[in-house]
C-alpha cells in the first residue's frame, strides 16, 4: 500500500510540476505581444483553484495549452483537451475523447464561474 500511495504523491507532483512551467511560459510573455496571455493566465489560475494541477499534466503545443493524463510530455492518441486562447476573452476547446468540439466566446464572469462549477469534483 506504502508503495502505491508514494507512486500517487510523485504523479501528483509531476502534474504541479507541469503546471508550474506552463504558467512561467505564459509569464514570460507581456500580454501585448500576445493578446491572449492573460487568458491563459487566468484560466490556470482558475483550473488550479479547482485542484485540477494535482489531477491533470499542464503542457503547451505552440499556439495549444494542453491537458491530460500523461505524466511526461508527448502526446499520440492518448486522451488530451487542447484549448486554443484567442484573445478578448475567447477560446476555442476540442478534446479527442469523442472528437467533439466546445468554443466558448465572450463568457461572463458568471458563465465561467459556472464552467469551473461543472469540472470541479470536490
Amino acid at each position: 500500500m506504502k508503495n502505491k500511495s508514494n507512486n500517487k504523491n510523485r504523479i501528483e507532483e509531476d502534474f504541479i510540476e507541469s503546471w508550474n512551467l506552463i504558467e512561467d511560459f505564459y509569464q514570460e510573455y507581456p500580454d501585448d505581444s500576445r493578446p491572449f496571455t492573460n487568458d491563459a493566465l487566468r484560466l490556470i489560475k482558475e483550473m488550479r483553484n479547482c485542484n485540477l494541477d494535482k489531477e491533470l499534466r499542464a503542457g503547451q503545443s505552440l499556439w495549444f495549452f494542453l491537458l491530460s493524463r500523461n505524466r511526461w510530455h508527448g502526446l499520440d492518441e492518448e486522451p488530451h483537451i487542447r484549448v486554443t486562447f484567442l484573445g478578448n476573452n475567447k477560446m476555442n476547446i476540442k478534446s479527442n475523447f469523442d472528437g467533439e468540439e466546445i468554443m466558448l466566446n465572450e463568457y461572463e464572469d458568471d458563465d465561467l464561474d459556472a464552467f469551473f462549477a461543472s469540472i470541479d469534483n470536490d
